[in-house]
Formats: structure tokens, sequence, C-alpha cells
């Protein structure tokens, strides 16, 4: 169900923790950060290596880094619907999670990307410094799901954050896929007699 990374400002995220993430949700990966007011995205969608290397290249920069890995719900496993996603010029955000809402059959995009255009886009440009906007836009997406922004000048801001955790590095996270190397179950399942989920 992805997983949203805050590397904030003066934080490393250890590369083992990035691999777990990037092998159990691994429908592509994207990161946003800012650099002279302007956000800078980044997405990869086979190689970790590179897209260490956009995480690398990130950090030089004096300024919080949000990383998505994907796992796809809805919409194509493509660049286009890897997160982060653009609201405004100056924000954009991620999402993990499922959200209760109708996707068209067919539709190139998935229920974040529907969700944005229809609700966030048509906001006023700085609604995510507005409380009040914030506090239903939380209540709207139901406490399993979480989203975090970034604008312009490098501020994060999460929505239900308490669903997710911070490391002790201080690194946030919004699951605890982190914290675990990639699963793989045997192609011959069956012979077993039930699925099992360690998930």
């Amino acid at each position: 169900m992805c997983v949203i990374a805050i590397q904030p400002r003066g934080i490393q995220i250890s590369e083992a923790y990035l691999k777990n993430c990037w092998d159990n949700n691994n429908h592509g990966a994207g990161i946003m950060y800012a650099v002279d007011g302007k956000v800078i995205v980044k997405k990869e969608m086979e190689s970790f290596s590179k897209f260490i290397k956009h995480i690398n290249d990130a950090s030089v920069f004096d300024t919080s880094i949000v990383i998505h890995f994907r796992i796809a719900t809805s919409g194509g496993i493509n660049d286009y619907n890897c997160h982060p996603f653009k609201v405004h010029h100056n924000l954009y955000f991620c999402h993990n999670g499922i959200l209760d809402i109708s996707v068209p059959q067919g539709s190139k995009e998935n229920d974040t990307q529907v969700f944005n255009n229809a609700l966030m886009k048509p906001l006023e440009y700085d609604f995510y410094k507005n409380n009040a906007i914030m506090n239903l836009l939380e209540y709207t997406i139901g406490s399993g799901n979480k989203f975090v922004f970034l604008d312009d000048l490098g501020d994060f801001y999460i929505l239900n954050e308490r669903a997710g955790e911070w490391s002790e590095e201080g690194a946030w996270f919004s699951n605890t896929s982190y914290k675990r190397e990639a699963v793989s179950y045997s192609k011959n399942y069956r012979d077993y007699g039930a699925w099992s989920d360690d998930w």
C-alpha cells in the first residue's frame, strides 16, 4: 500500500531502510524537494541505484526530501501514476493508502490523482497553511490514508501524522515497511493449502 518517507533537513535515511522500501513497494518511486524557491520532482521506475543517486543529489541541498515508494492499487504502473503529484505551482504531494472514491473504469489516473484534480486543485494555492482546511482534508481522507505536502520553501505538512512513525534517526515513515526486508512467497503456495500473508 505504498510508503512515504520524509528526510528532514540535516537527517540522512539509511540506504538499508530505503532499499527495504523499494523492495516492498516496487511499482516506482519518486522524490520531491525544494531548491531556490522551486519544487524539484524526480521519479524512477526500474533502478534502485539510479533512484539513490536522485536522493544523494538532493541531499547536498539544505532542504527536506519527501520520498514515495508505490504499490499500484489503481491506474497504470508507469511514470504518470508515480508520486509525487502537483497541486499548484508551489505545492506537490504524496499519498499512502487507498482513498474511498470512485475511479472510473479504465481510467489512466489512480485514486490519488482523481482526488487531487477534483478536490485539491480547485482550492486556493495556500490552502495548506489553513488549519481548518487541512483538518477537513484529514477528516475526508480518513485515518487510514496519509498525505505529505511539500512547498517551494522546502517545508512539509503531514495529514494523519500519528498514523505513521518517527524513526530513531529523526525521519518519518507512513508505515513500518521500511523496517522489513522484502517477503518472497513460493510460486507453489497452493501446495501449502492456504495463502499466508505476513503483512
